[in-house]
């Protein structure tokens, strides 16, 4: 408990000091002054400053991600449900990276550097269950997918790629038109029902 407790107030440190400076300009000397603890005590949890960083991004949007482990769980929820849950979660975590980003809350979202590691830990963390539930897909006979892992991670990094402004330089409509090309393709690919995965880019 007193383990977590000190890798929280490193993170917390690491959340204040990039309100009020850029990421780069941080050390772990600063981030040890911030927290209050020996600089040591950082290595002790953490590799580097980057580990740092990547760890205030997902403890960030833990909370959409969680939503999305606990469907594994669901057992009363069939496959296409749980997927829509997983892209909406997609596409309501880069919506508050952008809002944030209009708050200043993390002044260097403005760089990809935040982007990046946000796409990265949200598609380590929703690959194995987006994976999952196209195997329940699979026996329930909503969809046809052999590639389970594979499509998923695919399904993923055209999804927070092109959510991400930032990166895919995209505006809405844009971002609608692809979407919508991108949701046929996956219908008529896997076998699912024309039309059910419509909510992808109809409520952008």
């Amino acid at each position: 408990m007193q383990n977590n407790q000190k890798k929280e107030k490193i993170l917390d440190a690491m959340q204040r000091l990039m309100e009020r400076t850029h990421a780069q300009a941080i050390s772990v000397s600063d981030i040890a002054k911030e927290a209050g603890i020996g600089k040591g005590s950082i290595y002790y949890y953490f590799k580097s400053k980057e580990d740092i960083l990547e760890a205030v991004i997902e403890r960030f949007y833990s909370d959409a991600i969680e939503k999305s482990k606990n469907l594994l769980d669901t057992r009363d929820m069939d496959a296409l449900t749980k997927m829509e849950v997983i892209f909406r979660t997609c596409r309501d975590s880069s919506l508050e990276l952008l809002r944030q980003e209009a708050n200043n809350f993390f002044e260097l979202q403005e760089s990809a550097l935040l982007h990046q590691q946000y796409i990265r830990i949200m598609i380590r963390n929703l690959r194995p269950i987006l994976a999952d539930v196209i195997r329940q897909g699979n026996q329930e006979g909503s969809m046809n997918c052999k590639s389970a892992e594979e499509v998923a991670e695919i399904v993923l990094i055209i999804l927070t790629i092109k959510l991400d402004n930032q990166l895919s330089g995209s505006d809405t409509a844009k971002i609608r038109r692809t979407l919508d090309v991108f949701s046929y393709m996956l219908e008529t690919s896997f076998h699912i029902e024309k039309g059910r995965l419509d909510y992808l880019w109809s409520n952008l």
